[in-house]
């Protein structure tokens, strides 16, 4: 790794470390605020609003792969397509999905006291967040890592200081839900009044906009999958759970979420760097891969272990005494957001060789596989800790067995 390699790493791991620890405020912020009950409805909300995040995570990952191919080309090619603009006909795109979706919302959103103001205000972040995800994207494939992690972190600041000034001025429920949504402005006030960020509305590619698009929905239908497993996976909870029950499971949401977040944030806050290395430098990538592979495993064991041994009371310190949980379920959902890691870090090499319909297949087939455990009779915290534990793992292995073939194949090819 050149030394500018490992500042730009550094850069990208400490701005997801701010977002990691600025998400878990905010849920701080949220239980000590509110009732359990209340709570778990918010932390609906939240999920909702991040499942929706999560599929347009897909506009970042392709906007990298695309700006980045681009700086290869020949310069003479035409340039019309911008990134920003396309990210942002997605966004208007998604909004009106979300707003189409209003019966289901009703569904998911039991006991917030009406779908349409949550409705409207996912509907809104959808559109903004769009936005964002294809800045970072365009700034990752450009390698101005220093502002993709300014941003990045930034977004997630905001978020939580409106989170402390909702709380501080009694602003109750629908103060977090407007909170959680309006980060996703912060891209665009930072592009429309720094000039240096300004530039970068003019940027172009040479991929035309429909096939640029087309794209795009491919790495979101894999994304699709993401939602539900990686941030919107309380719906799945509240949808296949009796809703007295789900009511008293903000304990074991903050869990999964908590839990998770130091893995699975930083991991997914480095695709871009992943997608863009393994495009520019094919011939280090079965290093790189076991190289990261092994990383995940390691902090898999290592926080397994401290969060069985600290978790449950680290937990009561951070959220309130109701929110401790067990050793065993708190060590375990930190082995299972590791199996997570490893299905984002799959996906996102397939996604790196172009094998998008490999790592749309892949997190489809972990989703089948969590959604059938998640139906079973077993009780709530056996459920979750099992359909996230075994989706992803069969996820992934779909994904390693391709990408490891494809990498022999292509060292066969260049020997």
């Amino acid at each position: 790794m050149s030394e500018r390699t490992g500042r730009s790493a550094l850069v990208v791991g400490g701005a997801a470390a701010v977002a990691a620890l600025s998400g878990i405020l905010f849920l701080a912020i949220s239980a000590r605020s509110l009732s359990t009950e209340h709570n778990t409805a918010f932390l609906t909300y939240w999920a909702a609003l991040f499942a929706v995040f999560a599929v347009l995570s897909g506009i970042q990952n392709e906007m990298t792969r695309a700006v980045r191919a681009d700086r290869g080309l020949e310069r003479e090619g035409p340039r019309a397509t911008s990134p920003l603009t396309a990210g942002l006909l997605v966004g208007a795109g998604a909004a009106i999905v979300v707003m189409l979706l209003f019966p289901l919302w009703q569904a998911v959103f039991v006991g917030i006291g009406g779908a349409l103001v949550p409705m409207l205000l996912v509907a809104a972040a959808a559109f903004l967040y769009a936005g964002h995800v294809a800045t970072v994207g365009t700034l990752a494939g450009l390698g101005r890592w220093n502002g993709f992690a300014g941003l990045s972190a930034g977004e997630s600041l905001v978020r939580l200081a409106l989170a402390a000034g909702a709380a501080l001025l009694g602003w109750g429920f629908i103060g977090f839900e407007a909170a959680a949504a309006a980060g996703t402005a912060t891209w665009l006030v930072v592009t429309t009044l720094l000039p240096r960020w300004r530039v970068l509305w003019g940027i172009r590619i040479q991929l035309r906009l429909g096939a640029l698009l087309k794209r795009v929905a491919n790495a979101m239908a894999a994304a699709g999958a993401t939602a539900l497993l990686v941030t919107g996976f309380p719906l799945l909870m509240s949808l296949t759970t009796d809703p007295a029950a789900y009511a008293l499971a903000a304990p074991l949401i903050v869990a999964v979420s908590v839990t998770r977040a130091p893995l699975l944030i930083p991991v997914t806050a480095f695709q871009s760097m992943v997608i863009a290395s393994f495009v520019a430098h094919p011939e280090r990538a079965r290093s790189s891969l076991l190289k990261l592979v092994g990383a995940v495993v390691a902090v898999a064991v290592v926080g397994g272990a401290l969060a069985a041994l600290v978790g449950p009371w680290l937990m009561r310190l951070v959220f309130g005494p109701a929110y401790g949980n067990s050793p065993l379920v708190l060590a375990m959902l930190v082995v299972a957001a590791a199996f997570l890691a490893l299905l984002v870090l799959g996906g996102s090499v397939a996604l790196a060789l172009d094998a998008h319909t490999v790592n749309t297949v892949g997190w489809y087939l972990a989703l089948a596989v969590s959604v059938a455990i998640m139906l079973s009779p077993a009780d709530l915290a056996t459920r979750t800790i099992l359909a996230l534990s075994i989706g992803p793992l069969v996820g992934s292995a779909f994904h390693f067995t391709f990408v490891l073939r494809a990498l022999r194949r292509r060292t066969r090819e260049d020997a």
